[in-house]
């Protein structure tokens, strides 16, 4: 069951992560995001994909 919502959690980062790469031109050009609005959350994801990586092992 705990391998189960460790994929489940690594999935959904990823699945954030992946949108905000794909879409990061328009979110800074619109202004939905600053520059460093949008580093802070990609650092985020990464720590929290890397946290959930290290917990697994």
């Amino acid at each position: 069951m705990s391998s189960l919502k460790g994929l489940n959690d690594r999935i959904e980062i990823l699945n954030e992560m992946r949108f905000y790469l794909r879409y990061e031109k328009s979110l800074l050009e619109e202004g939905w995001l600053s520059e460093s609005d949008f580093l802070e959350i990609v650092e985020r994801l990464i720590r929290e994909y890397a946290a959930i990586l290290l917990l697994e092992k």
